[in-house]
């Protein structure tokens, strides 16, 4: 028989050992560690998540806008996710650096987390949009709707706080893609089929209003009996600042502002190029067929006039086109082609050839695999239970969040916005060749 106190050496020294080599399991190679060569498989580090900010939300407020819906948003609400790219919609999750609330009693805030704490930005009145210049986060512009179809946009300087300019506007606002510029919309009150927009400067104050009189030669007419001088406006547009310009408008319009001197509109499929000359709206271009955002370099176009189809070498009914985001040199794309995928502002093109949205749908050659999108499950399945417990403590949970946490992606950023209910936390993203992708893809 072996003594006990042999049986006890042996095994105090296989605890040690196994110690040691978790120890080492858990250093990275480089320090001596034992770990695995090459990515970990994310489905093993999915189900915790680094937690980079929280904030916590007291009754009666929440990360929505109050009436947000640009003119050629089509839903209220944006989707919970995107890319972060300036022609999305607007969200109320601003990148990975700050958040919009709306409150109770016309309350609203926009938190910004900077430098490792959140700084606030109050409002005395309602959210209706809120977003953060491309490529410069130091300028926030927010829309509040001050009393019943009266709304205030400003554009503020963060994180100072300090307002740049502030004008009477429409429901909404933007910038241009490049950062440089605003855009605001105006309906009008008496005919909803006429918008008026109106851009300013990013930098400086608005200059002297101006306004675009649709007389450019070798370009159709305005429509008939269509207002061409500001004083021929309603009293709020006579007062928007800016270089402002009138729009034949439907339920159908798009508009794209994707440098600060140049705007593409689309409506009742007839398209038109503006280009800011002199202070002022003029057209570069105009005419027939339905206009698409092809980003990141382009625009498209399907159809065309009586004119150029019976031009066509080899006809075609419904011709596409391409053209650069800052002039007219459209080029036709060969007839053969893979159609196009439906428009959506989240698409993420890659040239002409590929394309993907944060929802995994994708457009493109078979040869140029992304690994598909899992993380969003997983912050599901992470958060559901805190979801689950802040429902019971809270009725209105249930009624901003009835199926789940709302998880809103950054992939690019590596970050995730995710509301549980009585929280709402920003966590890191797990580092994946997708990630890296999209990173590469995007910028």
């Amino acid at each position: 028989m072996i003594p006990q106190k042999y049986l006890i050496a042996t095994l105090f020294i296989a605890a040690m050992l196994l110690l040691v080599a978790i120890g080492l399991g858990l250093r990275p190679s480089g320090a001596g560690g034992v770990g695995v060569s090459g990515p970990v498989a994310v489905d093993m580090v999915m189900d915790s998540f680094e937690t980079l900010a929280e904030w916590p939300l007291e009754d009666g407020w929440s990360p929505r806008f109050i009436g947000a819906q640009d003119p050629d948003q089509r839903e209220p609400w944006p989707p919970e996710g995107g890319f972060g790219t300036p022609w999305e919609p607007a969200s109320p999750y601003l990148g990975d650096q700050a958040l919009a609330l709306n409150g109770p009693q016309g309350a609203s805030m926009v938190a910004l987390w900077r430098g490792l704490e959140w700084r606030r930005y109050r409002f005395d009145a309602p959210l209706c949009s809120a977003r953060l210049a491309p490529g410069r986060p130091n300028r926030l512009l927010v829309t509040l709707m001050l009393e019943s179809r009266r709304f205030e946009t400003r554009l503020l300087e963060v994180p100072e706080g300090r307002v740049l300019w502030s004008v009477q506007s429409g429901p909404w606002s933007r910038f241009s893609w490049d950062g440089r510029a605003v855009l605001v919309g105006l309906a009008d009150p008496a005919r909803p089929e006429r918008l008026l927009l109106s851009s300013l400067p990013v930098d400086g104050e608005p200059g002297e209003a101006t306004f675009a009189r649709w007389g450019e030669e070798g370009l159709p007419p305005s429509p008939r009996g269509w207002p061409t001088v500001p004083e021929s406006l309603w009293d709020d547009g006579r007062d928007l600042r800016g270089a402002k310009l009138l729009l034949p408008w439907a339920p159908d319009g798009l508009l794209w502002m994707p440098r600060h001197d140049w705007l593409w509109t689309c409506a009742n499929h007839l398209w038109t190029a503006w280009h800011l000359e002199g202070g002022a709206w003029v057209r570069a271009g105009a005419g027939e067929g339905q206009l698409f955002a092809h980003p990141p370099r382009d625009m498209a176009r399907i159809g065309a006039s009586l004119a150029e189809l019976r031009a066509l070498d080899p006809p075609d009914p419904a011709p596409r086109f391409l053209t650069a985001l800052d002039r007219l040199d459209w080029r036709r794309v060969i007839p053969d082609a893979p159609s196009w995928p439906a428009y959506d502002p989240a698409w993420a093109w890659r040239g002409e050839a590929e394309a993907l949205t944060a929802w995994d749908l994708r457009w493109g050659p078979a040869e140029a695999p992304l690994a598909p999108e899992r993380q969003r499950e997983a912050l599901m399945r992470a958060y559901r239970p805190e979801w689950k417990t802040s429902a019971r403590l809270r009725a209105s949970v249930a009624g901003w969040l009835p199926r789940g946490p709302e998880v809103s992606l950054r992939e690019p950023l590596g970050c995730a916005w995710v509301w549980v209910g009585n929280r709402v936390l920003l966590v890191r993203l797990g580092d994946t060749e997708r990630s890296r992708r999209l990173r590469s893809l995007l910028h």
